[in-house]
């Protein structure tokens, strides 16, 4: 009675793998002779030869070159006189989807208008930049950028990313500015 249950069991854990693509882990892979288990926990066995194609970032390997427990994508078939053979088996690793940076809770204004020149006058709420074009006057906004916020705008020559308000008038998105490096 015994021997019946585990010859069930055995025969329930290991099927012939079915004809197309499977999805899996390698379990074993030696003496043409292959298993891979499913997400799902099914178990399959499957045979292959020399005409197999086994590979790894699509680049050809041998067989011997399998671990257990690596992701595989096999092309299934059947054969004469052979219940499951392998035509081709890739080795395929999960590529994790791109990181996005999280979203903002409120809107952030991007600007479409810049400046450079040298900032000539600044009050708490207003800065005025000498351009080549003339002197412009920006309102500085409660979420304003700057390159470093403990540094006065006065006398700094600035590179300024702008936009108008739903008045028309200048606004500054961010403010920065810096040295230029030089060579040693």
């Amino acid at each position: 009675m015994i021997g019946i249950l585990v010859a069930a069991g055995t025969l329930h854990a290991q099927q012939i793998m079915p004809v197309g693509i499977v999805r899996g882990s390698v379990i074993s892979a030696a003496g043409g002779s292959l298993s891979v288990r499913r997400a799902d926990g099914a178990v399959y066995d499957c045979s292959y030869d020399r005409l197999t194609l086994f590979q790894r970032n699509h680049w050809p390997i041998r067989s011997s070159d399998l671990s257990g427990g690596e992701p595989v994508e096999i092309l299934a078939d059947r054969k004469t006189a052979v219940p499951c053979y392998v035509r081709m088996l890739s080795i395929v690793y999960v590529i994790p989807a791109p990181r996005r940076a999280p979203k903002r809770e409120t809107w952030v204004p991007h600007g479409y208008l810049f400046y450079s020149g040298l900032v000539v006058a600044s009050d708490g709420s207003l800065f005025t930049i000498k351009t080549s074009d003339g002197p412009r006057t920006l309102r500085l906004r409660a979420d304003t950028h700057y390159t470093d916020a403990t540094e006065a705008l006065i006398n700094k020559h600035v590179f300024v990313r702008a936009g108008r308000d739903q008045l028309g008038k200048l606004e500054a998105y961010q403010v920065m500015w810096g040295g230029i490096l030089t060579v040693p």
